[in-house]
């Protein structure tokens, strides 16, 4: 008996020490403070998986507290990569690109967030039909973006040259409504929710491209956090899934920023594939795909053809 008790008692007190081992480590865990994640985000459509990460606790299940910031125009945004006053931009390949062309390996590609689109459109009662009718005439564009530099590619390949037969002028995404209201240009380069908007009532698109949107992170923030990536990439899944699941939440959110009707941007954001091609919020994949690796690289390439970067980028996956 007494052999017996003693064996009992003996197991209890090591299944206890086993028990306070285990409970120590989860409050350990659950005190440990989540790592400080600043992003930046723009007028494009992945801003709302940003706001989703901003309303919603699932940064917090990821270890992450994320501070986001709104930026109305992509230089800005880059600036703040620059000095470190960000530490994940949502953003797209030329901006990408620009930068890590005076900064190699400053930042590296760790998410894609599908596609929204840009379109060069024109009034109702313009005589232009097609991007050859642009013959002496004036395109708004904002330079340095991914607008501007499909717009150069689509040029080229019909045979006009800039400003030799058309004059394309740098207006900031948010001042382009204005040049097409007011007539400053004959046609106007959009992007999304802007370029609907704008067919919604009544402008003509001439032709449209699909703007591809991503995350990139700071290098130098990923080195000082070896578990981040792994963490970000699991949270803007998550993220992403919440805007499947949730549309009208998530662009109620967004179009705060946008200060747009929030059925325009759930509308459009319908049709970015990462969202259109998912059954279910599990088949979501963030990660980049190949085809948009080898595209990135053909545009890398048509930066310094254009004089647009000094030097071959090179991205970092």
């Amino acid at each position: 008996m007494t052999k017996n008790y003693r064996t009992t008692v003996s197991s209890i007190i090591t299944m206890g020490i086993a028990m306070g081992s285990v409970l120590g480590s989860g409050l350990r865990a659950a005190r440990a403070e989540p790592v400080t994640v600043r992003i930046g985000y723009g007028t494009a459509l992945h801003g709302e998986v940003a706001k989703v990460l901003a309303n919603t606790d699932i940064d917090k299940r990821h270890g992450l507290h994320v501070e986001a910031t709104f930026f109305q125009y992509g230089p800005p945004q880059i600036e703040a990569l620059v000095s470190k006053s960000i530490d994940l931009a949502f953003t797209s390949l030329v901006p990408t690109a620009t930068y890590l062309a005076k900064r190699p390996g400053a930042v590296v590609t760790i998410a894609s967030l599908g596609a929204a689109a840009h379109g060069l459109v024109v009034p109702a009662s313009s005589p232009v039909r097609t991007l050859r009718d642009f013959k002496g005439k004036t395109i708004a564009v904002a330079f340095g973006t991914d607008s501007y530099v499909d717009l150069l590619v689509s040029l080229k390949a019909i045979g006009l040259v800039r400003d030799a037969d058309v004059k394309l002028v740098n207006v900031p995404p948010n001042e382009q409504p204005a040049a097409l209201e007011q007539k400053l240009a004959d046609g106007v380069v959009l992007r999304e929710p802007q370029l609907q908007r704008f067919l919604d009532r009544g402008a003509r698109e001439i032709q449209r491209w699909p703007h591809h949107l991503w995350v990139i992170a700071r290098a130098e923030f990923l080195a000082e956090h070896p578990e981040i990536r792994r963490l970000l990439v699991d949270a803007l899944g998550e993220a992403a899934a919440y805007v499947a699941s949730y549309p009208s939440q998530a662009a109620e959110w967004f179009a705060e920023d946008l200060r747009v009707p929030p059925k325009l941007v759930e509308n459009i954001a319908a049709r970015n594939p990462l969202f259109a091609n998912a059954k279910t919020p599990a088949e979501i994949s963030v990660k980049v795909p190949s085809q948009l690796k080898a595209f990135a690289i053909q545009r890398a390439r048509e930066l310094v053809e254009f004089g647009i970067a000094q030097r071959l980028p090179e991205f970092l996956f």
